[in-house]
């Protein structure tokens, strides 16, 4: 009997952590701009994918951040991108966003899942890229062109 019981003991704690195992955290990855890439003009757009996380629109002001637990939720949450420790951007969507006007030079992404009042997860997930960025090559008007001249 006693034998019995450890093997129901066991055999719970088996299949307990296969459970735990089975259900997937929270993941990131941010496609573009890559690690250490050159981007030819002003617009960056950032695109990512998730995983194991629902993005959901938060009902939290960003201003209150960390100050209303009750409004996260397990499994879902949302996404906030920051570029040079500039404003956050909060977004609720897996679609692109794209940064404009975003002047010649070295550059550093943030791009993290957050929980729906906008604190990080445990652990947090969050992914940091360095990328470069460089005017567009206009050329100048240097004169007419021959569809302007005439003979």
């Amino acid at each position: 009997m006693r034998r019995f019981r450890l093997g129901l003991i066991l055999a719970g704690l088996v299949l307990g952590s296969i459970g735990v195992t089975a259900a997937q955290s929270p993941g990131l990855e941010v496609t573009a701009p890559a690690e250490g890439s050159s981007i030819d003009g002003t617009d960056v757009e950032v695109t990512f994918s998730v995983t194991g996380i629902a993005i959901v629109a938060s009902s939290v002001p960003l201003e209150q951040a960390g100050q209303q637990p009750e409004a996260n939720r397990p499994g879902e949450g949302h996404v906030h991108l920051m570029l040079d420790l500039g404003s956050v951007v909060v977004w609720n969507t897996t679609d692109p966003y794209t940064f404009t006007n975003v002047p010649p030079g070295e550059h550093q992404l943030m791009v993290e899942i957050v929980n729906n009042d906008h604190s990080s997860l445990n652990p947090p997930v969050v992914q940091q890229i360095r990328f470069r960025t460089s005017a567009s090559q206009v050329m100048p008007n240097t004169g007419e062109s021959d569809l302007d001249s005439t003979p």
